[in-house]
C-alpha cells in the first residue's frame, strides 16, 4: 500500500472497528461465537464500505458533516435492507438503537479527530477537508 493510500485505510479501519464494537455490544448477551458475530456484522460492514464508496470518503475521511453523516446513514440503510432481504428481524427498537449507536460511533470519532486537529494539528493534511 502506498503512503498516499495508508491514511485512508486507517480511517476506514476506524469505521470498521466502530461497527465491530457496535456488533459486539449488541450481541454480547446472546453468547454468540466469533462466527455469529461476523455473520451479524456483515450487513453493517458492507454498509460502511458502500458508504465510503458513495461518499468518496477517502478524499476527506474525517469530515463530520458530509463524510461522517453520509457513511452513517448509508451504513444504516444498507444494513437494514440486507437484514430485511435475508429475513432477519428489523423492529423499531433495533432500528432506533442502530441509528443512535452507529451515529455516535461513526460521527463521534470524526468529531474527536476534529477537536484533536483543532487543538494539536493531529490529523494528516490529506485527510482534512479543504480550507
Amino acid at each position: 500500500m502506498s503512503a498516499e493510500q495508508q491514511p485512508s485505510a486507517w480511517w476506514l479501519g476506524i469505521d470498521l472497528v466502530a461497527v465491530s464494537l457496535f456488533i459486539v455490544g449488541a450481541r454480547w448477551t446472546q453468547g454468540d461465537g466469533a462466527l455469529g458475530l461476523l455473520l451479524d456484522g456483515l450487513p453493517f460492514f458492507a454498509g460502511v464500505i458502500v458508504g465510503w464508496v458513495v461518499m468518496h470518503a477517502w478524499r476527506h475521511p474525517v469530515t463530520v458533516v458530509w463524510t461522517g453523516i453520509g457513511v452513517w446513514l448509508i451504513a444504516v440503510a444498507m444494513a437494514m435492507a440486507i437484514r430485511l432481504v435475508v429475513g432477519e428481524p428489523v423492529d423499531s427498537r433495533f432500528l432506533f438503537l442502530t441509528v443512535i449507536v452507529l451515529g455516535a460511533f461513526l460521527i463521534g470519532w470524526r468529531g474527536i479527530a476534529w477537536i484533536l486537529d483543532a487543538l494539536f494539528g493531529a490529523v494528516p493534511e490529506d485527510a482534512r477537508p479543504p480550507r
